[in-house]
């Protein structure tokens, strides 16, 4: 004889709650990547207008370094610098740097000079010469959500097909 409950299986009702391919969850994706998108393209986009015909190069006095503690990032500590343009204007502007600057920029007492490239068309868009784009994580995570997002999108309309046919 065959035993019978009345109950669901807790381990069914668990899969039911947690349904991968519900809206929720591709909407949660696609929102992630978006966000990392724009957040990747931002940064990316200040290290391009320094570069090629509208880049200028400057020296500018370290005024001030801050920075904070954030775990797994590669850049936590900003400089204050103040430079002139080329047509002359004094500009004061905050440039994210790495870690390994901004510490040896923090351990310096006295104001430090330091190279960079301004966009001659918009000053306030600054970069440490010399340094790279090194935030490509949040492309990369971009990536990454998108395509969860288009699997769990095209697993949910599969199934959506199977269960109608």
């Amino acid at each position: 004889m065959r035993k019978t409950y009345d109950h669901a299986s807790p381990i069914r009702t668990t899969y039911q709650r947690m349904n991968l391919t519900s809206w929720r969850y591709i909407g949660v994706a696609a929102v992630m990547a978006v966000c990392f998108s724009v957040i990747g393209y931002q940064e990316h986009q200040r290290y391009s207008l320094t570069e090629g015909a509208a880049g200028r190069d400057a020296v500018a006095l370290v005024t001030e370094v801050t920075w904070k503690e954030r775990k797994l990032h590669k850049s936590n500590f900003v400089l204050s610098v103040e430079f002139e343009t080329e047509d002359g204007e004094l500009r004061n502007e905050r440039i994210d740097v790495s870690n390994e600057l901004g510490n040896r920029m923090r351990s310096v007492d006295e104001v430090e000079e330091i190279d960079i490239r301004y966009n001659n068309d918009n000053p306030s868009i600054a970069v440490i010469k010399g340094e790279k784009n090194s935030e490509f994580i949040q492309l990369w995570l971009a990536v990454a959500s998108a395509a969860i997002a288009l699997i769990l999108l095209t697993w949910r309309l599969i199934s959506q097909r199977r269960a109608e046919g």
